[in-house]
């Protein structure tokens, strides 16, 4: 599906660097749950990564098992779980199902273009403008992520968002912004 070489460099590069982010932040995590979140924000991005590559035609369930596992626990999280601290609350878990959803959607719509680009049914108009509109919403939240993270004012009442969360949430975005543009 992602047929240019800018493009596949781009995502594979994004979605690289956030996996290993992620699976870095397995170490750093203090509790179990930011431990899990970062094991499935690393998972989730290894999949992208690989979706990047090519692999979506030919891995479709298990990378589709991956990104679904990982939809499941954050909605889980949703479910069972109030606001808690920064890190580990319920708009975090939102946040991070609704990531799962659109990389579940990226991954559909590039296994269902292996031949022609212009052959799969994800190119009808209604379909394109949502793809574009969520390529928009996700290079806002690249944006804010970094500016969460880099650009709070020492009079703000809210707290940074730890570089290494920032860094990696804004990377995952990016990459969803520009998979998101590439499908449409």
């Amino acid at each position: 599906m992602f047929r240019g070489w800018f493009v596949v460099g781009a995502l594979v590069l994004v979605f690289g660097a956030a996996a290993v982010l992620g699976f870095g932040a397995i170490f750093r995590a203090k509790s179990v749950a930011a431990r899990i979140d970062a094991a499935a924000a690393g998972i989730l991005a290894a999949g992208m990564a690989a979706v990047g590559l090519g692999w979506a035609p030919l891995g479709v369930v298990p990378l589709g098992a991956a990104i679904g596992l990982v939809f499941l626990l954050f909605v889980v999280r949703i479910v069972y779980q109030g606001s808690g601290a920064a890190g580990t609350g319920r708009w975090s878990a939102i946040y991070g199902a609704a990531v799962a959803a659109l990389s579940g959607w990226v991954l559909l719509s590039a296994s269902s273009g292996a031949g022609s680009v212009s052959d799969h049914p994800g190119h009808q108009l209604g379909i394109i403008l949502a793809d574009i509109m969520g390529a928009l919403l996700m290079l806002f939240a690249a944006t804010g992520w970094l500016l969460g993270t880099f650009a709070m004012p020492a009079e703000s009442k809210s707290h940074a968002v730890p570089r290494l969360k920032g860094v990696r949430e804004a990377l995952m975005a990016a990459g969803l912004a520009v998979a998101l543009y590439a499908i449409s």
